[in-house]
Formats: C-alpha cells, sequence, structure tokens
C-alpha cells in the first residue's frame, strides 16, 4: 500500500529550509501534545473501568451477604428480597458497564465511551439525590456522601473526556 504525499512546491533553498522547520517543530508539538491527550483518554477508560468493576462486584456480594445473613448494613434485605433482586441487578450491569470501559479504552476514537462512563453515573446520582431522607431516615446520610462523591468524580473526569476536543 502506498502512503500519500503532497504534492511538493518549488521554493528557493532558504525558504525551503525554514518552512521544513516550521512545519516539522508544529508538527511534533501537535503530535505530542495529542499523544498526551490520547493516553490520558485511555488511562481514565481503563481505570475507571477497573474501579467501577471492582466496586460494584465488591456491592453485589455485600448485599448478597446482607439478604443472606440478615446482618451488615444490608440486612434488611432479608425482609425485601425483592430491594435485594433490584440492586443486584444494578451492580451486575454496571459491571458489565465498566468491563465496556476496559475494552473502549482500546479503540481509536474513546469519546464515546467517554459518553457511556458518564451517562452510567447520571442514573446512582439521581437516585441518590432524590432520596437523601430515606437515607437520614435510616441514619446513613453521613455516609451516602462516600458513594455521591465517587459517582461525581467519574461523571465530571468522563464529561470532561467527552467534550475536550478530539483531534485526528
Amino acid at each position: 500500500m502506498r502512503s500519500f504525499e503532497p504534492p511538493r512546491l518549488r521554493m528557493p533553498h532558504s525558504s525551503r529550509l525554514k518552512a521544513s522547520i516550521i512545519m516539522s517543530t508544529n508538527f511534533f508539538m501537535t503530535s505530542q501534545s495529542i499523544s498526551r491527550i490520547a493516553t490520558f483518554r485511555r488511562q481514565l477508560l481503563r481505570i475507571h473501568g477497573t474501579v467501577l468493576t471492582l466496586v460494584a462486584l465488591a456491592a453485589a456480594a455485600a448485599t448478597t451477604f446482607g439478604w443472606i445473613t440478615g446482618t451488615g448494613p444490608f440486612g434488611f434485605m432479608q425482609q425485601t428480597p425483592m430491594v435485594w433482586v433490584m440492586a443486584v441487578q444494578a451492580y451486575l450491569l454496571m459491571t458489565l458497564i465498566a468491563v465496556l470501559l476496559i475494552l473502549g479504552s482500546t479503540q481509536a476514537n474513546t469519546r464515546k465511551w467517554h459518553v457511556v462512563g458518564a451517562l452510567a453515573h447520571g442514573a446512582p446520582l439521581v437516585a441518590a439525590f432524590s432520596s437523601l431522607d430515606i437515607f437520614a431516615s435510616m441514619g446513613v446520610l453521613g455516609i451516602v456522601w462516600i458513594p455521591i462523591t465517587f459517582h461525581m468524580v467519574f461523571l465530571s473526569l468522563e464529561t470532561f473526556a467527552a467534550i475536550y476536543p478530539h483531534h485526528g
């Protein structure tokens, strides 16, 4: 396969040399900055996917433990098993999304995976913020800010990565 070469323009020797140096310098700087941005995007997806996988699987295990034993912060699920069914589905679906983020980090254009990563945190945030009174009545309002912060951080990072201009 032949590579494409643009037609060469005839210029005096000194002009060609200056143009060549200017073009090479601009290309190098642009190429380097694009590479750093692309590296940031790929690392963000890998880190986000890995952390989200671990957190979602741990939450699924914790809710299952609470449902089976009736103890711990999720012990109430033994009396309301339908809550466990919905919670474990949500955690396992979040695990699936996390694995897709890791796989998406290998693609040339990662923008759509950053959008998926950002949107994945929307539903838990809406649920958390609209249920603050429920958390307060359960006595866990103080600790609920940990998952809210987790979701806000990754929502912000993925949104930034999605809207920051992609080059190439």
